[in-house]
């Protein structure tokens, strides 16, 4: 089914934005060049994210990105983690390793936290739990949750069912771990980009935000990440946009009220 819907949907939103060949075309080449002078921009940016208050560490493996999150974690005493999705940290194992150092790891994607329930790993990179049927999921949550009366009859209900889990998750958790769509070197801001808006709650209701990407997402300017946008949310989704797309630029500041009080890069070679 979804080998049929995805090309359908793409080629919709690929007919409906004029110029996708050469916008394509465009963004290629910045990404060439990025790759090309990656020592120049992956300095650029650490000097610029530095500045910030941001801490910037590097992994030159799965297991160093690994054992760099427990570490941080573990600094914090922190025992409750909040999780975007991070496609780099699913494979690097990152959940199970923190989970086997003590710690409690949620999945806040929806289709992420339903196939961590379920014990799985994701059948696709957009949708993970694509391959979950409402039966399933149905019965997956009153296996895991304590639901009393709680009645799960329509996919409306195991929406607010979910919601409510969540929440309690959100508020209770002491380090956030996001990914990144983009690093911009000339500013040391990450881009993220959802549909749910958990990236934000992990982000910002943790008092400890680490960002958990690979050195290859670096990009020179903020217009070369509003050229990845154009095309990354229509070739993946078939939106114009995503609901949600967010630029992090470090720790709170003096004077703000919410945010991360401590932000860290962690960079995968």
């Amino acid at each position: 089914m979804l080998a049929l819907f995805s090309p359908i949907i793409r080629s919709s939103a690929v007919d409906a934005f004029p110029g996708f060949d050469e916008a394509r075309a465009h963004l290629k080449s910045v990404r060439q060049h990025s790759l090309d002078h990656l020592d120049h921009y992956l300095a650029r940016f650490e000097r610029e994210a530095l500045a910030n208050g941001n801490q910037v560490h590097y992994a030159q493996s799965p297991e160093e990105m690994n054992s760099i999150v427990l570490d941080l974690c573990q600094r914090h005493e922190a025992q409750r983690v909040i999780k975007g999705k991070s496609m780099v940290t699913e494979e690097t194992g990152l959940n199970d390793f923190l989970e086997r150092g003590g710690l409690t790891v949620t999945e806040t994607d929806l289709g992420e936290y339903i196939i961590q329930q379920a014990g799985e790993t994701p059948s696709h990179i957009v949708g993970p739990a694509l391959h979950k049927s409402p039966d399933e999921i149905r019965e997956l949550f009153l296996d895991k949750h304590a639901l009393g009366d709680r009645d799960l009859s329509a996919t409306e209900d195991m929406v607010a069912e979910a919601r409510t889990v969540l929440r309690d998750r959100f508020l209770g958790g002491q380090v956030g771990i996001i990914g990144a769509n983009a690093l911009i070197a000339e500013n040391g801001y990450s881009m993220l980009i959802t549909n749910e808006g958990n990236g934000d709650l992990c982000a910002n209701l943790p008092s400890v935000l680490i960002v958990c990407t690979t050195i290859d997402r670096v990009l020179p300017r903020m217009e070369d990440a509003g050229a990845l946008l154009r095309l990354l949310v229509r070739s993946a989704t078939g939106q114009p946009q995503t609901c949600y797309t967010s630029f992090y630029s470090g720790p709170r500041r003096e004077g703000e009220t919410d945010g991360p009080l401590e932000t860290h890069f962690v960079l995968l070679d």
